[in-house]
């Protein structure tokens, strides 16, 4: 026996507990499904954090995250420190890592993050990337104004350049025609706009 595959069934081993007397049978399964569930695990986990290491880093707020209908995606729309908007993808959505980094990314609207983004190439066409965010660090609630002009700047660029669309957006957020606004107003407006696939 290897250590590598002694080492993951003493892990199985104390993660199933002591075996009842009596049960031996039953225990070895318990012990030898968890060993496998621990390899397969630590499979994943590799996997992820080799898309960690090679993942840009950047720090951006989170202002939208919708779903994109043809490919179950979520679309994130981050601003970054230069106040400049940026469209990112997750994973699938039918997928447990994809709907995990959209429930999560869902419940950070507002928040100043760090950003792992990867450019992976986009299935079907090897020749196009897409934006993928691999993770988010969360460094809480953006409490920054956003300066009037660049705030109807990004709406309008959300809105794919439709000024009719922006400025309906603005109103029905309720926003002020001059001053700045929040994050948490900023996202609010875009969440006014149709509902559309990101570029």
């Amino acid at each position: 026996m290897n250590p590598r595959d002694l080492e993951l069934t003493l892990a199985a081993a104390r993660a199933v507990g002591p075996c009842p007397p009596g049960e031996e049978a039953a225990w070895t399964e318990q012990v030898r499904a968890k060993a496998v569930t621990l390899y397969t695990l630590a499979d994943t986990v590799g996997q992820d954090l080799a898309r960690l290491d090679s993942a840009k880093q950047f720090t951006a707020t989170l202002l939208s995250v919708r779903v994109e209908a043809t490919s179950t995606r979520g679309v994130l729309v981050v601003r970054s420190t230069s106040g400049e908007l940026e469209h990112l993808r997750t994973d699938r959505g039918d997928s447990d890592g994809g709907r995990a980094m959209i429930d999560r990314a869902r419940a950070l609207v507002g928040h100043r993050l760090r950003v792992y983004r990867l450019n992976e190439p986009m299935a079907g066409n090897a020749n196009r990337q897409v934006r993928t965010v691999v993770h988010l660090t969360d460094h809480g609630p953006d409490n920054d104004p956003v300066h009037e002009h660049t705030a109807k700047e990004n709406v309008l660029a959300a809105a794919e350049g439709d000024k009719e669309a922006a400025r309906r957006a603005w109103l029905d957020a309720g926003l002020p025609e001059t001053g700045s606004v929040s994050a948490l107003q900023l996202a609010d407006a875009l969440s006014h706009l149709p509902a559309a696939d990101a570029p």
